[in-house]
């Protein structure tokens, strides 16, 4: 194993924000034989709804969009992902979105018949594993709650305000907020047309709830 490789788990970005946290130095250097890290362009699908488990990913860098297909076969987008989400796990063996890259994207990527291998060596890890799961079903509430608020402008406001919560997960500031997906995918996500979620920040601007610096960069007042 060459340094580069005993070293990347252990230099990890991330590190402190996912399962592996909790192994010490050796376990780490041997998780590490297996993780490969990756980096994807923008608009690449990591993984697709229906195909087979093969691994599972954690983003060191970039946003990932979650979305499933309806019976049109348009995107119903139900999620974001940020550095230090876990992706790609399970039970029915069977991945249940696709996962497509809305920036550059760097990956760490396991292969799940190894990363199971380590969760039977290391039982430590497997609580914080079972967390990292859990992430992946939260989606699925955040995306209810926003879609139960009454009008466009509360939408828009709840989704702001849950990106500046991933900011600050992310250990940075909570002010200002950016908004790298396109204004089209936050509509998506909404359930609203493209046209009102403009009138929606035109009105939370007015309202001084918001300030504009650019639509990528949002001041929660």
């Amino acid at each position: 194993m060459n340094n580069y490789q005993a070293d990347k788990c252990t230099h990890c970005p991330i590190r402190s924000k996912i399962y592996c946290s909790c192994l010490d130095k050796d376990n780490l250097k041997d998780l590490s034989i297996s993780a490969r890290h990756e980096t994807f362009e923008k608009k690449v699908v990591i993984l697709s709804y229906g195909k087979s488990i093969k691994s599972i990913y954690n983003i060191l860098n970039g946003i990932i969009k979650v979305y499933q297909l309806n019976e049109e076969g348009e995107q119903q987008i139900i999620g974001f992902l940020y550095p230090g989400d876990f992706f790609g796990s399970h039970e029915g063996g069977n991945y249940q979105f696709f996962a497509e890259t809305i920036s550059q994207v760097k990956l760490c990527k396991i292969p799940i018949d190894k990363f199971k291998m380590h969760l039977e060596k290391n039982p430590s890890i497997k609580d914080r594993f079972y967390e990292a799961t859990i992430n992946e079903l939260s989606l699925a509430r955040e995306h209810i709650n926003i879609l139960t608020k009454n009008s466009a402008e509360e939408k828009v406001l709840d989704f702001i305000k849950m990106i500046s919560s991933r900011q600050d997960k992310m250990g940075q500031p909570i002010n200002p907020v950016h908004l790298i997906m396109p204004r089209n995918d936050i509509a998506n996500y909404l359930g609203l047309r493209l046209e009102t979620v403009s009138r929606a920040f035109t009105k939370l601007k007015a309202k001084e709830l918001i300030s504009l610096n650019s639509f990528e960069s949002i001041i929660l007042n």
